[in-house]
């Protein structure tokens, strides 16, 4: 990971955990199952949403602003960001508070709200097989087998 990669994340995590406390905050409004996260490839803005699709904090990632690449580059470069950020987050356990409740997810949409790609998914009661815990299971097992079997033959 680059440096200015690197500094994204950080930017990145440090806005999540902004929200988190935010959230924490107005925990007598109630319970948090969903955040959405727009981005605008332009103003280099990342704007993170409720579920009640009403704004908790807006950044600049100037890193992002005028991306020079496409579209498609633009959103698979910032996912990334967002996804490591995330997973950051997760494994500190900064999801674990009493204002979110599980299933919890932070989804990436558009300007009218419409799902594009899930970032994050969180429940207790719920195995996903997209972890990135479990992403190198497959090769893994085929590891094992092949080295199981290869005595038999």
């Amino acid at each position: 990971m680059g440096a200015n990669n690197a500094k994204t994340q950080t930017v990145i995590e440090s806005t999540f955990s902004t929200v988190l406390e935010k959230l924490a905050k107005e925990h007598s409004t109630g319970l948090v199952n969903d955040l959405h996260v727009q981005l605008d490839r332009e103003s280099g803005e990342l704007s993170i949403y409720d579920d009640t699709e009403s704004l908790i904090e807006k950044i600049v990632i100037f890193d992002w602003v005028n991306f020079p690449q496409p579209e498609e580059a633009f959103i698979k470069h910032a996912v990334s960001a967002i996804k490591a950020a995330l997973a950051s987050l997760a494994s500190k356990e900064a999801f674990d508070q009493p204002c979110i409740a599980k299933p919890f997810s932070i989804n990436l949409t558009d300007e009218d709200f419409t799902v594009t790609e899930e970032l994050l998914f969180i429940d207790d009661e719920v195995l996903r097989l997209d972890d990135p815990l479990l992403k190198d299971l497959d090769a893994d097992l085929d590891d094992f087998l092949e080295k199981l079997l290869s005595d038999i033959e």
